[in-house]
């Protein structure tokens, strides 16, 4: 028996969930483009053997349209942003109960 995995795109003007409080934070990231995967990877900070993704969707913001990635439950810690070759592009630190926003336009 094999597993399916699905990915559903949001609608244009849906809004992701967010899972925070106590230890737990959420991290938007803005981009210039989309990636190639249509993903994008993090790790907690020196160790990409932990990573994990998150889709990239094009989004309406304020200023118009972006493309952007919404981690919605983090725990709070520092974190690496990979890219597609998955070497570190930024570093962020979450905390606990906030929402962090990176803009790497």
């Amino acid at each position: 028996m094999s597993a399916q995995h699905n990915h559903q795109r949001p609608g244009a003007h849906s809004a992701p969930v967010l899972d925070i409080g106590g230890e737990v934070g959420a991290l938007v990231v803005y981009l210039p483009d989309r990636t190639p995967t249509g993903e994008l990877e993090a790790c907690p900070g020196g160790e990409p053997a932990a990573r994990f993704h998150t889709g990239v969707h094009h989004r309406s913001t304020p200023n118009g349209w972006t493309w952007t990635a919404v981690f919605p439950e983090v725990t709070e810690g520092r974190y690496q942003l990979l890219d597609d070759a998955g070497v570190p592009m930024a570093d962020v630190t979450v905390t606990g109960g906030n929402v962090h926003q990176l803009d790497l336009r």
